[in-house]
């Protein structure tokens, strides 16, 4: 009996805290995936040689209450992430429009503000190996209430991790 009592006091615990919220459908890396295709922004193809969703960041970045999903889209290949893009969420969490669809070199995201983020790129110096940029390069993109707006590149030495962990 005695060793009953710990095992009905965690059910119990478990049973007062309340279910994990559900993830939006618009940050699900299957969802936008689709949506790029559905857009023309991918093809089957495409994703069958490996350019697929990689990142994604979810949450309000339009400055309109609802999830947003900032991804990044992997090369297939050794050029690491080569697209970013933001997909803008409803209310009720489905994908709505895609509102950002760019190119880069082995980006990485983050998000900053209910209307902001960032992100970074290596700048390669003329003698610099695939392996070692010389440094790299942070842009904001800020929400005008219709588009992204890019901001000035701030150069850093290093990358933070927080553009590229998941």
């Amino acid at each position: 009996m005695l060793r009953l009592v710990p095992v009905l006091a965690l059910a119990a615990l478990a049973a007062m805290v309340p279910a994990a919220v559900a993830k939006p459908q618009v940050c699900s890396a299957s969802v936008i995936q689709q949506k790029l295709i559905d857009v023309g922004r991918l093809t089957p193809q495409d994703v069958s040689f490996g350019e697929v969703v990689d990142l994604v960041r979810c949450g309000d970045i339009t400055a309109d209450g609802a999830s947003d999903a900032l991804f990044t889209v992997a090369s297939g290949g050794t050029a690491g992430d080569t697209r970013f893009g933001v997909l803008k969420g409803q209310p009720d969490g489905s994908p709505g429009a895609l509102v950002l669809y760019r190119q880069g070199y082995k980006v990485g995201i983050s998000r900053r503000t209910s209307h902001a983020f960032e992100v970074i790129q290596p700048h390669y110096g003329a003698t610099d190996p695939n392996c070692c940029p010389s440094s790299f390069r942070i842009r904001r993109y800020t929400w005008s209430g219709h588009t992204f707006k890019a901001g000035k590149a701030k150069k850093v030495k290093t990358a933070p991790r927080r553009f590229y962990r998941p």
